[in-house]
């Protein structure tokens, strides 16, 4: 894992703060104004670059189908058509038919070619009237238009409604995304489904597994089974996965880290490791390091051809991707390799000027046996960082830069794609509270990081490190990367630098999950954490509190409902509990859900735990509970479902907290579910 560290890097990477000239048909968070009573863009993640409203709203019924138009792209759209005919059933309620003729009213039509769409392969126009067409010049532009017409299906004030209008949509970047460290941690094969879906929702492409770490080689080897870590995914496993993202879009790069991080594979295979201490146990900050085996010996050909074995069979299980990413991160610097023995005379035996050249020489060996399986190489930058070289690796290799933006890189001649350690990494092993190492801040990145736009950089993705989080729950270190994914595919779709980050907010609580939203026993909270079904809008929320504390802390109710998810109300440090908050949603909507998010900044004092759900029963002061339990001992967002109401206001009453106190209540945010 590339990354900064005070204790062994030593190294402040600059954030630039660049606002982009020019604006935007629609800037984040701001609906397009009506024009002589025209409606507003619809909502959604990532917002819509080009909206022109019209008068009144296309509405989904049971008359509706999918019209599949005739013509060369019928075949590529059907399995599309299929799968929105699917979602469509899980989120409304309606499952139209998937037909080929000519449009009624009421019907969705999908096509490709014809009339005026973006030249992005991934760009659609959008026309909503009497019929609602989605027209592309292929299949992945008429799919991100499906996302934008269940997005706007699920946030439209009235249900299974769209506004009419016409929309032209295109991203900014090529490649936008995720990496996931699925080395360091196993995650089920449920969550990589799930985040393929939740990666299409946003209109994100790349889907980047990092499959090996110095714990775990998490593929299966018919050649090398002894290395296999016992948590590992199979062949078939994988190769159904690539066929899951192709469904939706998602190019998955599969990433086998080498030849660093590489304990487990010397623990099962000690004569392929390097045997000088200052390379195989670097004992530093990376995790793992201590252990011995870090590095494999790149100086023998057994290593080298061990290397291509995995580099094969990785290429055979993943045909579908164009990439292949070899790692080649956080080999110790200049000072060991300069006391290895071993590296030191094949550097001298090559006539390299510095035993950096030998990590480039690998590099490039194992770019020609990547190229000969017709896919192209990826690498993390690493191979001029705190050491000497007098080579570089192959230019058509693409550079993974993490120590800074791309633009220097792409400037050198370089394919970039950008995961700068600080604005782009999500690390909750390190990091889990602002301003700590690792926690990806929402408010600056989404504000003030650049996504530079340039000739090199195909774009930019969230690195989701695994550090230090083996024995945490999945639903733990997914919440830390909920917010993060949504900023990075809203600013590398279509909006600039320098907005605020708290509308932006707003629509991604609006927007919620991908369809299907996880399902769960509504008794059990913790399957319940971060499952998002689309929350009401919260301009025009206000809230108040039994108590609120203002000398020792800007603790006021009004935190709660402001859609910055690093404030939050506090109740009195005099008062006793229970203490109550109520939310005044501006009128009577109908609501089946609250969602807390407890206080993020690592405090323990008022995280809720025995609470009930209350909205007004008749009269002002008369109220009914609607849903009652206790929270764990946690800083995720838990989802509190009920049976839907007509409210106008809503209340959290906290009965019992985790701090040891026992007198405190605290909430970040109290978001209400909408219903339909």
């Amino acid at each position: 894992m590339p990354r900064r560290s005070s204790r062994s890097l030593a190294v402040r990477a600059v954030l630039a703060v660049t606002l982009l000239a020019g604006a935007l048909a629609l800037p984040s968070g701001a609906e397009a104004a009506p024009s002589g009573g025209s409606d507003p863009a619809p909502v959604t993640v990532p917002t819509l670059r080009n909206w022109q409203g019209a008068k009144g709203t296309w509405e989904l019924t049971r008359a509706t189908r999918i019209v599949v138009a005739r013509g060369s792209g019928q075949a590529a759209l059907r399995p599309t058509a299929a799968l929105l005919a699917d979602e469509l059933a899980a989120q409304e309620g309606i499952r139209p038919k998937v037909v080929t003729g000519s449009p009624r009213p009421y019907d969705i039509v999908l096509r490709i070619g014809g009339g005026e769409v973006p030249e992005s392969a991934e760009g659609y126009a959008l026309a909503v009237g009497a019929d609602l067409r989605i027209t592309a010049r292929e299949r992945q532009g008429v799919f991100y238009g499906t996302r934008t017409l269940l997005q706007a299906l699920r946030t439209a004030p009235t249900a299974h409604t769209v506004a009419r209008g016409t929309a032209t949509d295109w991203p900014t970047h090529a490649s936008r995304g995720q990496m996931l460290d699925v080395g360091r941690k196993y995650f089920p094969l449920d969550y990589l489904k799930q985040q393929i879906r939740q990666s299409a929702w946003y209109k994100l492409n790349t889907f980047h597994l990092h499959l090996s770490d110095w714990n775990g080689y998490r593929i299966e080897s018919a050649k090398h089974p002894g290395i296999v870590a016992e948590q590992h995914y199979t062949k078939g496993e994988l190769r159904d996965l690539e066929e899951y993202a192709a469904r939706y879009g998602v190019t998955i790069v599969p990433e086998i880290d080498l030849p660093g991080h590489a304990v487990a594979i010397g623990d099962a295979r000690p004569d392929l490791a390097f045997a000088c201490e200052p390379m195989a146990r670097p004992d530093n900050s990376w995790e793992g390091s201590d252990r011995g085996h870090w590095t494999l010996d790149y100086t023998k050909p057994a290593t080298r051809a061990f290397a291509k074995d995995l580099i094969a069979e990785v290429a055979e299980i993943f045909p579908r991707s164009p990439y292949l990413h070899i790692g080649t991160d956080e080999l110790p610097g200049t000072a060991a390799q300069n006391a290895c023995p071993e590296l030191v005379a094949y550097q001298k035996e090559k006539g390299y000027p510095h035993p950096g050249d030998v990590l480039v020489e690998y590099i490039d060996e194992l770019d020609a046996a990547v190229r000969s399986h017709g896919k192209t190489t990826q690498i993390w930058q690493w191979w001029d960082f705190q050491q000497e070289t007098s080579i570089d690796p192959d230019k058509r290799i693409v550079v993974n830069e993490w120590l800074s933006g791309p633009e220097g890189r792409a400037a050198q001649g370089y394919q970039v794609a950008g995961s700068q350690d600080g604005p782009l990494y999500v690390s909750p092993g390190f990091g889990a509270k602002p301003g700590s190492y690792g926690f990806f801040d929402v408010r600056t990145t989404y504000r003030d990081y650049p996504f530079t736009t340039a000739p090199g950089i195909q774009g930019y993705r969230v690195s989701r490190w695994s550090d230090h989080t083996q024995t945490f729950a999945v639903g733990w270190v997914d919440h830390f990367a909920r917010r993060p994914l949504a900023v990075v595919a809203d600013r590398t779709w279509a909006t600039p630098a320098g907005s605020d980050v708290r509308p932006f907010l707003d629509r991604y609580d609006q927007v919620g999950d991908a369809v299907p939203v996880r399902a769960a026993d509504p008794g059990d909270l913790a399957s319940q954490i971060g499952a998002n079904p689309g929350m009401l809008p919260g301009s025009g929320f206000t809230a108040t509190a039994t108590s609120e504390e203002s000398a020792g802390e800007p603790g006021g109710a009004s935190r709660a409902v402001d859609n910055d998810p690093y404030t939050h109300w506090h109740s009195a440090y005099g008062a006793a509990l229970p203490q109550e908050l109520t939310v005044d949603l501006g009128a009577e909507r109908r609501i089946a859900g609250i969602r807390y998010l407890p206080r993020q900044d690592g405090g323990v004092n008022g995280l809720v735990k025995e609470y009930e759900v209350r909205v007004p029963d008749g009269s002002a002061s008369a109220w009914r509970t609607v849903a009652h339990g206790a929270f764990p001992a946690d800083r995720t967002e838990f989802t509190v479902p009920f049976a839907a109401t007509k409210a106008r206001r809503v209340m959290l009453r906290v009965l019992s907290e985790h701090g040891g106190e026992g007198t405190y209540a605290a909430v970040a945010e109290l978001d209400v579910v909408r219903a339909r």
